[in-house]
């Protein structure tokens, strides 16, 4: 069954920015340098974007963070691309401004096992020989 519909009869498609800001922040995540951050003192997750669609023209901003010695314009260049590339592609809107702000953050401490510890109400006495009779 083919029917002739005219575009004036076709629906409508509306990406609203909450799909533009998920979005952008998958794609921020995949970015060779991109460190996954969450909590801090602000208690803010990074990557994280904040972004609005105006006339159907994304504005966009990426907050990022990278460890050192990783240098940090080029993440920022690798990041504006992707997630540039990824909303044009996925959102069929035209990207106006993605603006990134990409800052340092404390590396993961390298030894991320933990000594066994003992509870100060369970002492551990020394044993002694049992006579047997």
């Amino acid at each position: 069954m083919t029917d002739n519909v005219t575009d004036t009869e076709r629906g409508t498609l509306e990406v609203r920015s909450q799909v533009v800001i998920r979005m952008a922040e998958i794609a921020a995540a995949h970015v060779a340098g991109v460190e996954r951050v969450t909590g801090g003192i602000a208690s803010r997750s990074l990557p994280r974007v904040d972004a609005t669609i105006r006339s159907g023209r994304i504005h966009a901003t990426v907050e990022a963070a990278t460890t050192w010695p990783t240098p940090i314009a080029d993440v920022a260049v690798r990041l504006r691309s992707a997630v540039e590339r990824d909303l044009a592609e996925n959102s069929g809107l035209v990207v106006e401004s993605v603006d990134v702000r990409v800052q340092y953050s404390a590396p993961e401490p390298r030894n991320t096992r933990s000594r066994p510890t003992r509870s100060r109400h369970t002492r551990s006495r020394p044993t002694r020989p049992r006579r047997v009779e």
